[in-house]
C-alpha cells in the first residue's frame, strides 16, 4: 500500500513540476489561456503514459466554483438587461448546437461510422459522465463514447485557443510581472467564499452540474453590478483552478481507451471536427447578425466544454457576457430536451429498419 501511495505522490510531484515549466514557457510565448493549455497538454501526456492519478472530485467542484467567480470578476457590471434583446440569438445558438450534435450523431450512426447508438451519445452536448452512463444503459460502446466526448472537449478548447492566438495581437514592450500573491482584500475573499459555497451547494441540490461555475458567475456578476459587493480570487488560486480543469480533461485520455478505439480514431476525430465546423459556421452567422467579433461568435456556439470555454473567454478580448448568456441558454435547452432527444435518436439509430 505504501509503495502505491509513494508512486501516486511521485506522479503528482512530476505532474505539477512539468506543468509549471510548460506554463512558464507558454506565458513567455504569450499563448492565450496558458494556465489551461499547459495542464491540458501535460495531463494528456501523463494519461497516455499510464498515470493513475486523478484530481479528487472535491477539487474539481472547488475549481469550478472559483472559475465562476473569475467569470463574475471579468464580466463586472456588463451583464445587464440589454442582453434580453438578444434572447432570439441565444435561443438560435442553443437550438442549432443541440440540433447539429444530435443530428450528426444520428446520421453517422445510420451511415455505419459507429455501431448502434454510439455516435448519438458520443456527440451529445450534455455532460460527458451522464452521456457515458446513458450509453452503457443502451448497449452502446461506452469507451468510444467516452473518447468522443473527451476528444470533442479537447478539440473545442484547442481550436478556441488557436483562434484566440490569431485574434489577439501580441503584446508590445515589456509586460509587467504578474503578482501571484497581491494585497489581499478580506471582504473580497469572503465574497468569493460565499459564492463558492453557495454555488456548490445549490448545484448539488438542484442536480445541475454546470451550476458549480454558472451560479457563482451569474450571481457574482449581478452582485458586483450593485456596487456594494466585493470579490477577489488571488491569481495563485485561479492558476490552481485552471490546472485542475486541464488535468481532468487531459488525464481522461488513457492508453487502454486509445488502444481499444485505435481503429475508430480517424472516425472519432472526423466526427468531432465535423461538429466543430458546423458550429463554427453557426458562429459566423451569429457574428454577422449580432455584430460581435468572430471569436465571440465561435466561443458562444462551441459545443460543450463550458468551463474551458469560459476560461478562454475570460482571458481574451471577447464579449464575455454574450458568450456566457449563449452558453447558459444552451445548457438549459440541453437539460430540458437533450436527454429525451438523444434517447429517441439512439433508439432509431440502433434499429436499422426504423422508418
Amino acid at each position: 500500500m505504501r509503495s502505491a501511495v509513494k508512486r501516486a505522490d511521485v506522479q503528482w510531484v512530476l505532474l505539477v513540476a512539468i506543468t509549471a515549466v510548460l506554463v512558464v514557457v507558454l506565458k513567455a510565448m504569450h499563448a492565450p489561456a496558458a494556465l489551461l493549455l499547459g495542464p491540458l497538454v501535460v495531463g494528456i501526456i501523463f494519461g497516455v503514459s499510464g498515470a493513475t492519478i486523478r484530481p479528487p472530485p472535491a477539487s474539481r467542484v472547488v475549481s469550478s466554483t472559483l472559475i465562476g467567480c473569475l467569470v463574475a470578476v471579468a464580466m463586472g457590471s456588463a451583464m445587464g438587461p440589454e442582453l434580453l434583446g438578444r434572447l432570439p440569438a441565444f435561443l438560435y445558438i442553443g437550438a442549432t448546437t443541440l440540433g447539429f450534435s444530435l443530428g450528426l450523431g444520428w446520421l453517422l450512426s445510420r451511415a455505419g461510422w459507429f455501431g448502434g447508438s454510439t455516435a448519438v451519445w458520443g456527440l451529445s452536448p450534455g455532460g460527458a459522465a451522464g452521456m457515458i452512463a446513458l450509453a452503457q444503459e443502451t448497449g452502446a460502446d461506452a469507451r468510444i463514447v467516452a473518447l468522443m466526448q473527451y476528444f470533442r472537449v479537447l478539440l473545442v478548447a484547442s481550436s478556441a485557443i488557436g483562434l484566440a492566438h490569431l485574434a489577439a495581437p501580441l503584446p508590445t514592450g515589456h509586460p509587467h510581472a504578474q503578482s501571484w500573491l497581491p494585497p489581499l482584500d478580506p471582504l473580497g475573499l469572503l465574497g468569493a467564499l460565499v459564492l463558492c459555497v453557495a454555488g456548490g451547494l445549490l448545484a448539488k441540490a438542484l442536480k445541475f452540474p454546470a451550476g458549480v461555475f454558472l451560479i457563482p458567475g451569474l450571481a457574482g456578476a449581478a452582485l458586483l453590478a450593485t456596487g456594494w459587493f466585493r470579490l477577489q480570487v488571488p491569481p495563485v488560486l485561479a492558476a490552481l483552478a485552471y490546472a485542475v480543469v486541464g488535468w481532468t480533461i487531459g488525464l481522461s485520455f488513457t492508453r487502454p481507451t486509445l488502444l481499444h478505439s485505435a481503429r475508430a480514431l480517424p472516425r472519432i476525430l472526423g466526427a468531432a471536427l465535423l461538429l466543430i465546423a458546423l458550429c463554427g459556421v453557426s458562429g459566423l452567422v451569429i457574428s454577422l447578425a449580432c455584430g460581435v467579433d468572430l471569436l465571440t461568435g465561435y466561443l458562444a456556439t462551441s459545443p460543450g466544454g463550458v468551463d474551458s470555454i469560459l476560461i478562454i473567454a475570460a482571458s481574451t478580448p471577447v464579449d464575455l457576457p454574450f458568450i456566457l448568456s449563449a452558453q447558459v441558454i444552451r445548457i438549459i435547452l440541453v437539460l430540458l430536451v437533450g436527454p429525451y432527444a438523444a434517447q429517441y435518436l439512439a433508439r432509431r439509430a440502433a434499429a436499422p429498419d426504423a422508418p
